[in-house]
């Protein structure tokens, strides 16, 4: 299952969920104040093979994460 990163509206707590696809976007109690006013977070990745990150190109372009890039030509 993977791991969901939510944010709480009203409190501003941060928390993860371990969660189904199907339940990925249901709405998600917040564990320091109970509210469900919560949102689903984008979550970082980094992934690595060999030792070396596959995310860290050696460039600073923030619009791609691979060493391959059309857009700035990395």
């Amino acid at each position: 299952m993977p791991l969901y990163e939510f944010h709480c509206q009203q409190c501003g707590t941060h928390f993860e969920l371990l969660r189904s696809f199907g339940q990925a976007d249901s709405p998600a109690q917040c564990p320091g104040c109970a509210s469900s006013e919560t949102r689903r977070e984008l979550s970082r990745v980094n992934a690595f093979s060999g030792g070396k990150s596959l995310t860290d190109s050696g460039h600073s372009c923030a619009s791609c994460s691979g060493g391959s890039c059309s857009t700035c030509g990395h």
